[in-house]
This record gives C-alpha cells, sequence and structure tokens, in this order.
C-alpha cells in the first residue's frame, strides 16, 4: 500500500517579469514503511517537495494523497495530520527557541496534544535519541550541532508520527556525527515503523539510508533509483 501519491505537482512563484516553476508536474509514489531519498543539486526544487509533502508550502496544484487523506492547496493541516506527519529541518537551532529550555522545547508540543505527563515524556525521549535526561536543563546554544539535531528528532517523534521528513538533516554536522544521526535515524524507523523521506544534496548520505530515491533537476524528477544504485560510484 501507498503512504503516499503524488500526482501533477506544481509549484510557482511569480518574481520580476516572469513566472519561476520550481515543480513542474512531478509525480511520485512512496510505499508503506519505505525509507525514500530526494537528490539533486541546490535549487532543484527538492526542498520544496519535501515542504509540500510536510504542510509548510501550501501555494501548489495538482493532486496529493497522504494516508487516507486528500490534500488541498493552501489549506493548513488539521486534526490527525498535525500528528501524523513531522519534519526535521536542516538547522535545528533555528527551530529551537534560544530562550526556552529542551525540556520546555519537548513538553509544549505533548501539553498542546493533553499528552499525560510531558516532562516525563520529553526526558524518555531524549533517552531514546541517546541523551541523558539531564540535559533537558540546558539551552539550545549550550549544545554541540549533533545534540541539537538529536533534540530536533526527538520532538519530531514526540506524537508519534507515521511519516517523518528530513531536509538535510546533517549537512551541517561532521563526518563523525553525520554517521551516528544516520544510524540512530535508521534505528528509530525500525523502532517506530514510520515512512521516512530524507532530502540531501549528498548521495553518500541518501545511499547509507534509503531503499529508493529520486534524482531530480528543476523542478522534476528525472530518474528513480534503487538502493544497488545509489551505491555505485
Amino acid at each position: 500500500m501507498s503512504d503516499i501519491v503524488i500526482e501533477s505537482l506544481r509549484v510557482g512563484f511569480t518574481g520580476g517579469r516572469s513566472d519561476h516553476m520550481v515543480l513542474d508536474s512531478l509525480d511520485l509514489v512512496i510505499d508503506a514503511g519505505e525509507t525514500f531519498g530526494v537528490i539533486g543539486p541546490s535549487g532543484c526544487g527538492k526542498s520544496t517537495l519535501l515542504r509540500v509533502i510536510g504542510g509548510v508550502e501550501r501555494r501548489w496544484s495538482g493532486h496529493i494523497r497522504l494516508f487516507e487523506h486528500s490534500l488541498a492547496p493552501r489549506e493548513r493541516f488539521v486534526g490527525s495530520l498535525r500528528r501524523t506527519v513531522q519534519m526535521v529541518f536542516q538547522d535545528p537551532y533555528a527551530s529551537l527557541h534560544p530562550r526556552h529550555t529542551i525540556e520546555r522545547a519537548l513538553a509544549e508540543p505533548l501539553q498542546v496534544h493533553h499528552v499525560p505527563q510531558p516532562v516525563r515524556v520529553a526526558h524518555e525521549a531524549l533517552e531514546e535519541v541517546g541523551l541523558p535526561a539531564s540535559l533537558a536543563r540546558r539551552y539550545p546554544h549550550q549544545l554541540s550541532g549533533g545534540q541539537r539535531q538529536r533534540v530536533a528528532i526527538a520532538r519530531a517523534l514526540l506524537l508519534k508520527p507515521r511519516l517523518l521528513l528530513l531536509d538535510e538533516p546533517t549537512s551541517a554536522l561532521d563526518l563523525s556525527t553525520q554517521a551516528g544521526v544516520l544510524n540512530l535515524l535508521n534505528r528509530l524507523k525500525a523502532i517506530h515503523q514510520m515512512t521516512l523521506i530524507l532530502v540531501s544534496h549528498d548521495r553518500g548520505v541518501i545511499a547509507h539510508l534509503c531503499d529508493r530515491a529520486a534524482i531530480m533537476a528543476a523542478g522534476r524528477i528525472v530518474r528513480l533509483v534503487d538502493r544497488s544504485e545509489l551505491s555505485e560510484d
């Protein structure tokens, strides 16, 4: 069964004297439980595709189905979709409030969704991503880049999503930290039985984690490749 079905997706922005088409008649199907990569150079539209799927970019046309939900352009995610789909961004520091402790950053979404014992759940989430619960008392600037990214992953998993979207989650990390985060994602995906979509410009990152990938250029998918092709030099 397919978790995501996209047909004739188009995203365009008006600027200056002409329109710029970011995504142009894009079709894509992603199966339940798959780890799917999207790879391509800067400006090819891969992050825009992820933002459309995540409900962040709502100016689009075409047809999108996520699980049992048919999406409509310009509409915000409501109800179960707000929990079902979660996103981890490239820069975790930008998505964490600098004046809020890690505990507060993790507990607030739990409180909004009326999850019992939010502080305890927040501490358990930190431990699940390999961080000590004592780190909850710190602020984002007191953490390393790898620790902040693990916090961002912990926060995304708090509401038990079925779909986790990852936008260049390791691009700002050194190689050893990058490998640790990728291995963590692999383990968490198996535990939580999620579908993952990973966007990256790095073929090695995609090959490490993904079952299949779409290679993008100029707003289109030019080729779909499997794991064996991803691993080729």
